[in-house]
């Protein structure tokens, strides 16, 4: 029990440190993904896609429609009829026919098509959901590489700063040495020509920094000149059990392919539905002149009826149809195997190009340590006069581009973790 609370204790101490460390991170990725505008076309798509689900549902109710007519006629139908032993009986068409009728028709019977209008319908709002969640992966894993991009050109800055200190620091150390003369004025001339070079690279170094900070203001919508906060250096990507362990099931490309071929299914039933029986029954009520007997005002009628229509003979129209449905069907299924290939080879070449990454930092670790060790051993023996300016120079040119292979291994290394993250749909 002891040693459980001993555990406990520990983790809750240091949950806040990695806290601290990604809310930076975790700020901006909620940033983008609220400013991001393909997801906010996502969002009404997916809205979309749910009023049409209602409106397929909508078809198993009663349909009520309304119809309203007029008509003249110039000359309008006469019909004499002779009768035995009277005169001549004449029936006369009127000039004007109007009225107005109201039609209640409900669906029996469809052969399937508005039971797979709803599913089919329910398919495609799965595979925009689908969408907006592979949209969100990318959003976030832009994010990552964006900020990471920008810590890391501030650390190159702060670097060229450090760079640029040494070599000020060496000038200074050449020139108190020049006036005493104890060594050649030539030293000095170095020396300020490496202190030029440094100023410049300091300059090239800021510049960098503020253009990656203006793309990641332009990521997470904010003002373009606004300084942004970013972390002082990149953290090492330590090769934890921290790392995601899915397998990568849960990947919005592949539950989208499995939505394309539910939606192929339902697109042939939906064909196949047109060649089976349709049963509808239905009421109509209407008021029209004339009205029934002749009359001449406006009367009052109404009918009930059903409608069956039974497709007989298409020339093999149907058959080919579902054959086409089924060549759909199985190209659907082809690409669901494209795509999990493609999601499997992804998962592995990102845990891969991770691996390899901690390893390259490690190795760039090492080389900056013995790097910073080799050039204040080389400052301590040019004092000393063992060794001359160039020696010197040459350590610190190599201190710096340790700094910078190291930098450049740190950036790699969370770029491979955000990639494997992503891989993993862990975001």
């Amino acid at each position: 029990m002891k040693t459980f609370y001993t555990l406990l204790l520990f983790y809750l101490c240091v949950q806040p440190v990695f806290s601290q460390q990604d809310s930076l991170l975790e700020k901006y990725r909620a940033m983008a993904l609220d400013y991001n505008h393909d997801l906010r076309a996502a969002d009404k798509n997916i809205a979309s896609s749910m009023e049409l689900i209602k409106a397929a549902k909508a078809d198993l109710k009663p349909k009520l429609s309304g119809d309203a007519n007029f008509q003249y006629t110039g000359n309008p139908i006469e019909l004499t009829v002779n009768l035995p032993q009277s005169n001549p009986l004449t029936f006369e068409g009127r000039d004007m026919k109007y009225g107005a009728s109201l039609s209640l028709m409900q669906p029996l019977y469809t052969g399937g098509r508005i039971r797979e209008s709803i599913r089919l319908a329910k398919h495609q709002q799965s595979m925009n959901v689908h969408q907006a969640e592979l949209l969100h992966s990318s959003v976030c894993y832009q994010t990552d590489m964006q900020y990471w991009n920008a810590v890391a050109r501030r650390e190159l800055m702060n670097i060229a700063t450090d760079y640029r200190n040494s070599v000020a620091s060496l000038a200074r150390t050449i020139r108190e040495r020049v006036e005493a003369g104890l060594v050649d004025p030539q030293d000095l001339l170095m020396a300020e020509v490496k202190l030029n070079e440094a100023e410049y690279q300091v300059l090239q170094a800021r510049n960098s920094f503020e253009t990656g900070r203006m793309a990641l203001n332009s990521l997470i919508g904010m003002p373009l000149e606004s300084e942004t906060e970013v972390q002082e250096s990149i953290p090492v990507v330590l090769p934890s059990d921290n790392l995601p362990a899915s397998d990568g099931s849960n990947r919005p490309e592949l539950l989208m392919a499995h939505d394309q071929i539910k939606i192929a299914e339902s697109q042939g039933k939906l064909t196949d539905s047109k060649y089976k029986p349709q049963l509808y029954v239905g009421i109509e009520g209407s008021y029209s002149s004339p009205g029934y007997d002749f009359k001449t005002d406006l009367d009052p009628n109404y009918a009930i009826y059903a409608k069956l229509s039974v497709p007989i003979f298409e020339w093999g129209k149907r058959r080919n149809e579902k054959r086409s449905s089924a060549w759909k069907v199985g190209m659907a299924n082809d690409y669901l195997n494209k795509v999990t290939d493609n999601v499997n080879l992804e998962i592995q070449t990102a845990r891969t190009s991770l691996a390899q990454a901690i390893k390259q930092v490690d190795l760039t670790g090492s080389s900056l340590e013995k790097a910073r060790e080799n050039e204040q051993k080389a400052l301590e023996r040019y004092e000393e006069g063992k060794i001359s300016i160039m020696e010197v120079i040459e350590a610190q040119n190599y201190r710096q581009a340790s700094q910078i292979n190291y930098v450049q291994a740190k950036v790699s290394a969370q770029g491979s973790y955000s990639g494997l993250i992503k891989a993993l749909h862990n975001y």
